[in-house]
């Protein structure tokens, strides 16, 4: 089930001092297989836009889904605002009891976990280390 989103305007110049705007719209799609869900995040995750992100959640968990799979790998940009939708999903699931995993971050996400340190908290790994790579796996 598609969710389009808010469009992220951005700018980027051209020769001869032109700009040219352009968007990344956050889109949101949900695969639901059972008592799993698939979320597949394409484009902006933002301050503007986590609101979607945080809508579906809301929607998947109330709908009874004890495992959750974020796909990042799509994610063309995110900030602050994505992040802490991100990880207060996190931290919701682990509050409730239901399984929550983000995989496949892209590399905007990559970069954003690894300026703030919070790879280990949303992955469950050290950012680099392959994705059935544990902390202290990958730490060696």
């Amino acid at each position: 089930m598609p969710v389009r989103g808010h469009r992220r305007s951005s700018t980027i110049d051209l020769p001869e001092g032109r700009l040219m705007r352009i968007s990344t719209p956050l889109h949101v799609d949900r695969h639901q297989g059972g008592p799993d869900t698939v979320i597949v995040l394409t484009g902006a995750l933002d301050h503007d836009s986590a609101h979607l992100f945080s809508a579906t959640m809301a929607e998947v968990l109330s709908a009874g889904v004890r495992a959750i799979n974020v796909d990042l790998s799509a994610v063309a940009f995110c900030d602050c605002g994505g992040l802490t939708a991100l990880l207060r999903a996190k931290h919701e699931a682990r509050t409730e009891g239901w399984v929550f995993q983000a995989q496949a971050p892209s590399p905007a996400v990559l970069h954003l976990l690894a300026l703030t340190g919070s790879a280990e908290t949303l992955l469950g790994r050290q950012p680099g280390a392959p994705a059935h790579m544990n902390h202290a796996e990958a730490a060696r």
